[in-house]
């Protein structure tokens, strides 16, 4: 007995020991409870009762908060330890006890928050810890209050240095340019600390590369696409005789001009973005419109919009709108704030509110990283390990886009384009409208006219379904296109019988005996008439959008939906359409989500309180009045100003997917623990990281957060970030943009991780060169345009790719130092785009919604709905540009997806290209590039003089050079193989000699 007890004790000190416990102490089962705890006094608690305290901190908290481990920086050591708090600030909340996180954490009222994990202590144990908390926590000094060792664990802390010793956060500082002996490499910036560099290592540079393969390189770097033969032709002649400045010059000019440059450029742009057409998930909806976003990136890079503005407007462009005096320059930028609505978006998600914060973190992630450099979704759930960000700074600058709307599957604003001069944007149409129906208004109270028209007697020709319940004949499914079914002579015999009152049970405001949940409805009915009356009133509830006729006249159209009943007073137009006898009021009305109602009523009422009641009844009365009274002219001049507004053209509004607040005041941000928004921690002001404010010149402005009063439409957060992020933190934001378009030009960025300057990232090869980059970017005045041509004009970007082999394999593997360019393969797009424009197929119609190429079955077969997983499209939309194939999430396009299109789920600040055996397999045995080759063969064939100048120009075409004797040689002996031994014609064999150039590593990568 006594040998049993013995080794049951020593087990126990052995286990204490390896916790952190003192030995002694007894280890609780979740259902146990502390000894002794019945008699503790939880009224009156004093220091002297900390040992029933003590037992229950040992046994459920100990091990990971202080003993084993310090998790989340809590430790319950000591006294001390436990008063330095957590990652999340204190434990305790000193001025209100009763809302302290320990309190909410050991009450297990929230499963985010509660805490121990392995589940709820009993109820006893709450009740000592909640009165010890409730007294402020006392806590004894010395070994009384000892659980373990306090040195074990120490506190960690990330500490931002005041001196900026970290390269990204650092302030630009002006350094002059080395000096180097080669005259050619000492006129060019870039090039003296290049060649610098190359000379301390004792490197020689490249030769210049031929002027060929510099065509190549800039055309696909600049418009993505190759340089056709006619530009090829005319290259080489300017380099003969204007000399090869003059004719790099020149050649530059057209390609900065080129249309195309946009969409090349839009590209990458698109890749950090995450940019993709639908929400994702099950679904996988489409984003109706998004692809407007798509064009304003394009158009912004065509007219060099400054890149300060360009990101300035995607953060915040809905409150920079309200400074922009142009209805459609300021709807142009609102569509950049498209870039909130891109992300996936859950439309069932099991817990509504986490997806909401999920959504916002998607944001902060994707700016800090695209616009910062700093990757922060680390520090969403703790400090980041790596990087001086905080979990309280990563959610201060989530209180940025807290007062930002959720995303809404039918866009959230109706905005317009641009449709030439003369032509109203609505919202401007709208508010003059407005105008004058107030000079009318006030006219009309001067005057006394417009109530005197009355009516007796009015009867109900069609009741809504509130006054009872009128029978209809209706449609669902597909709807009738055109408007044949609305007229009285189409034959509806065949449709169904139903009450008034459409829709789907718990519409808003709705009164539903008819069931309908399709997209579309079409209603009939018909009422008759002895005489024409004289006023016509509607009433109607509609979700969503309804268009309503009589006799086959349009009577009202509207967007949208309602939540109760509405009416409007038809005007002559209405009244011209009946006919003694039988009329028929038809009515359509289409739905997409959420609610769904439709119900109509007509009578012969007047109701001056009615929309346009007021309006008719002046028409009436100034009808009955005596032409030439002047006491009525001003009404008469404003009714025709009034019609002739309304008979001005107004551009047709669209929904569209953009980003906007709803007032100054947005919901409070607090952090949550571990990402979870249902663990409350701290609430948060907006804020910036300090790693950022480390560098900040001490001339630029100082972020602050302005008052905006109680009528205005946002907070204004996102425009103070976006001011900041160009003003106070252009140190930060100058060196991504310039190392990214450093990157895009040279293949790789000076920090080849360009979308991480922290600690997990590389560091750059040369500092001080994207320094000076960057101070150039700056004082460009953000010109992505200029910065390039600029780079483009360096000896640098014009090397060769011929390296020193002991360099290239010894003593620079990595080409750090810049000594030969980098060459690199055409991404996914130039791939594609480059066998439909050598093919001469390519379709450069720009601009609009998006294209479906067509999917073999068995790609749309990996989709849980094939037959509707893809769109049709012409053979038109077939060879666009890549940049106009629909992205959607859950079906990517094979070609475009193995060649190492990313995935837009998260930001792609980099493509990093794959060599696998599935790229081969689309590339000679796809459907695609097979059919490319066969339309080269078929064009080349078609002008050529023999099959020896066909391969010729097959070969000029896709490679952008001249063949060689030897070349076409063994061409010739491959096209008469093919047709002697496999029976081909000579289209056939030159289709296949076509595939076999759009498989050369020539064709593929670019020196």
């Amino acid at each position: 007995m006594r040998i049993t007890t013995f080794l049951a004790f020593f087990t126990l000190f052995l286990s204490a020991a390896a916790s952190g416990r003192d030995p002694g102490t007894p280890e609780l089962g979740t259902g146990d409870f502390a000894p002794g705890l019945g008699v503790f006094d939880t009224e009156s608690l004093g220091p002297e009762d900390f040992t029933a305290v003590r037992r229950i901190l040992e046994t459920r908290c100990l091990e990971c908060h202080g003993g084993a481990h310090r998790k989340s920086f809590l430790s319950f050591a000591t006294a001390e330890t436990f008063a330095e708090g957590g990652s999340r600030g204190d434990v305790l909340d000193r001025d209100r006890l009763e809302k302290s996180r320990l309190l909410k954490v050991i009450e297990y009222g929230n499963p985010e928050l509660a805490m121990p994990k392995s589940g709820a202590i009993p109820d006893e144990e709450v009740a000592v810890l909640r009165a010890w908390i409730l007294k402020g926590a006392p806590w004894p000094e010395g070994s009384a209050g000892r659980l373990a060792d306090p040195s074990a664990h120490p506190l960690e802390e990330h500490h931002v240095s005041a001196d900026g010793s970290w390269w990204a956060y650092g302030s630009l500082d002006r350094l002059e340019d080395p000096k180097v002996e080669d005259a050619a490499w000492a006129e060019h910036p870039v090039d003296a600390w290049i060649r610098a560099s190359l000379d301390q290592a004792g490197f020689a540079p490249a030769e210049r590369a031929r002027p060929e393969a510099l065509l190549r390189r800039a055309t696909f770097a600049l418009t993505g696409l190759p340089p056709t033969p006619a530009e090829r032709h005319a290259f080489l002649a300017a380099v003969e005789d204007l000399g090869w400045e003059q004719a790099w010059s020149q050649l530059l000019d057209g390609l900065f001009a080129s249309p195309h440059y946009g969409e090349a450029q839009a590209r990458h742009w698109l890749d950090l973005v995450r940019y993709a057409e639908t929400d994702g998930y099950e679904r996988d909806s489409a984003k109706q419109n998004i692809w407007r976003y798509r064009d304003w990136v394009i158009r912004a890079f065509n007219r060099d919009l400054p890149y300060d503005r360009f990101v300035q407007l995607q953060l915040a462009g809905d409150e920079y709108a309200a400074d922009i005096g142009d209805p459609f320059e300021a709807a142009e930028a609102q569509i950049a704030t498209g870039f909130y609505r891109i992300g996936l978006f859950d439309d069932e998600p099991a817990d509504r509110e986490q997806a909401a914060s999920d959504a916002r973190a998607d944001i902060v992630d994707t700016v800090s990283q695209v616009v910062f450099g700093t990757t922060m979704g680390c520090a969403r759930c703790h400090d980041h390990k790596a990087d001086p960000v905080t979990q309280k700074e990563y959610f201060a600058l989530t209180a940025h886009f807290t007062g930002v709307t959720r995303y809404s599957k039918n866009g959230t604003r109706d905005l317009a384009d641009r449709a030439g001069d003369g032509v109203w944007a609505p919202d401007a149409h709208a508010d003059r409208l407005a105008e004058i129906d107030a000079a009318l208004t006030a006219e009309v109270e001067r005057t006394g006219l417009g109530t005197v028209v009355k009516n007796d007697s009015p009867v109900t020709l069609v009741a809504d379904a509130r006054a009872a319940a009128h029978e209809w004949l209706y449609r669902i499914g597909d709807a009738f296109q055109g408007d044949a079914w609305s007229q009285p002579g189409f034959d509806d015999a065949s449709w169904k019988s139903g009450r008034s009152g459409f829709g789907a049970a718990g519409t808003p405001g709705a009164i539903v005996n008819t069931a309908w949940q399709t997209p579309v409805i079409q209603l009939r009915t018909t009422f008759r008439l002895g005489e024409i009356p004289s006023a016509l009133h509607l009433t109607y509830l509609h979700d969503e959008d309804v268009q309503i006729y009589l006799n086959g006249q349009l009577i009202l159209e509207r967007p949208g939906y309602t939540t109760s009943y509405l009416a409007r007073q038809l005007g002559a137009d209405a009244l011209a359409a009946l006919v003694v006898g039988r009329n028929v009021l038809a009515v359509q009305c289409s739905q997409t989500a959420g609610g769904q109602a439709i119900d109509v009523g007509l009578s012969t009422k007047w109701d001056v309180e009615a929309e346009g009641g007021m309006l008719e009844s002046v028409r009436v009365a100034l009808g009955e009045a005596p032409a030439d009274d002047q006491r009525f002219e001003g009404l008469r001049r404003h009714l025709m100003e009034r019609d002739r507004h309304l008979a001005q053209p107004v551009a047709v509004p669209y929904p569209a997917h953009v980003a906007y607040e709803n007032g100054p005041v947005p919901p409070e941000q607090f952090v949550e623990m571990r990402g979870s928004v249902h663990a409350r921690g701290d609430r948060v002001d907006p804020a910036l990281p300090e790693a950022w404010l480390v560098g900040q010149p001490a001339e630029a402005p100082a972020y602050e957060l302005p008052a905006p009063g109680p009528g205005a439409a946002s907070s204004l957060r996102r425009r103070t970030l976006a001011d900041w992020a160009f003003e106070g933190g252009a140190h930060v934001t100058a060196r991504v943009e310039a190392n990214r378009i450093w990157q895009f030009l040279f293949g790789r960025g000076i920090c080849r991780t360009s979308g991480d300057f922290g600690r997990l990232g590389e560091l750059p090869t040369n500092a001080k060169l994207l320094d000076r980059v960057a101070l150039e970017l700056i004082d460009r005045e953000w010109s992505v345009k200029s910065l390039q041509r600029w780079l483009m004009e360096s000896e640098a970007y014009q090397m060769g790719t011929e390296r020193d082999p002991v360099v290239a394999t010894l003593n620079d593997p990595r080409n750090d130092l810049y000594s030969a360019f980098d060459p690199r393969r055409l991404t996914a797009e130039e791939y594609r785009d480059a066998t439909l424009a050598t093919s001469g197929e390519l379709n450069t119609e720009r601009f609009g919604p998006w294209v479906f190429p067509p999917l073999a079955d068995e790609v749309l077969a990996t989709s849980s709905q094939p037959n509707n997983a893809w769109g049709h499209g012409t053979p038109e939309d077939a060879v666009r540009r890549s940049l106009y194939v629909h992205v959607k999430r859950s079906l990517r396009e094979p070609l475009l997806a193995s060649l190492d299109q990313p995935d837009p789920d998260l930001p792609c600040p980099v493509r990093f290209p794959t060599n696998v055996p599935t790229q081969a397999l689309l590339t000679l045995n796809g459907p695609f590039v097979n059919a490319r080759a066969e339309a080269l063969a078929a064009s080349v064939l078609a002008e050529a003089d023999g099959a020896a100048d066909a391969l010729r120009t097959a070969i000029e075409n896709t490679l952008g050079r001249d063949a060689t004797e030897d070349e076409i040689d063994r061409g010739l002996t491959f096209l008469e193989s093919l047709q002697s031994e496999h029976d081909l014609d000579e289209a056939g064999a030159v289709a296949l000699f076509a595939l076999g150039l759009f498989n050369r590593n020539e064709f593929l990568w670019i020196d």
